[in-house]
C-alpha cells in the first residue's frame, strides 16, 4: 500500500483544541481541530494491523474547515476538498475524494468522537479521534 504521505485528507495544525463540540452549538458552521488517536491499515483482503501514524506519514492533528470546502495541515502542504458534508440530529457527516482515494469522517456532535477511513484499491486506513472547535 503506498504511504500515507499523500494522505492529504488528514493533515496536521498546530491549532490547540478548545471545549469539545456540542450537539447544540456545533453545525458546521465553525472550524474544528481534531486530534488523532487510533490509526489500523488494513490490506486488500480486509486484514488489519494497528499502525503508528510516522510508519504511515501521517500526522496526528488536522484542521476541517466546512465554510471554506476543505481539511488541511498547518503548513498548507496538505489539503483536501471537501465535497460533502451532512450535519444529522446526532452526527456530521463530512466525504471526499483526492488522488484516486476517497475518505468519509463521522464526528458525534455531543462528544466530538471522530470515525474515519480512506479507501484505496490497495486497501483501507480505520482511523478513530476526537474533535474541538477551533479557537
Amino acid at each position: 500500500m503506498r504511504v500515507a504521505s499523500s494522505f492529504v485528507v488528514l493533515g496536521l495544525t498546530g491549532l490547540l483544541l478548545s471545549p469539545v463540540a456540542s450537539a447544540e452549538g456545533f453545525d458546521g458552521s465553525r472550524s474544528l481541530v481534531c486530534d488523532l488517536t487510533q490509526v489500523s491499515q488494513c490490506d486488500a483482503a480486509a486484514v488489519c494491523k494497528d499502525v503508528t501514524f510516522a510508519q504511515i506519514d501521517l500526522p496526528p492533528v488536522f484542521k476541517i474547515d466546512i465554510s471554506a470546502g476543505k481539511i488541511a495541515s498547518e503548513d498548507g502542504q496538505r489539503s483536501s476538498p471537501i465535497k460533502s458534508t451532512e450535519t444529522l440530529e446526532a452526527v456530521l457527516v463530512v466525504h471526499g475524494h483526492q488522488q484516486e482515494r476517497g475518505w468519509t469522517m463521522v464526528i458525534e456532535r455531543a462528544t466530538g468522537h471522530l470515525s474515519a477511513t480512506l479507501a484505496e484499491v490497495e486497501g483501507a486506513f480505520v482511523i478513530a479521534g476526537a474533535c474541538a472547535e477551533a479557537g
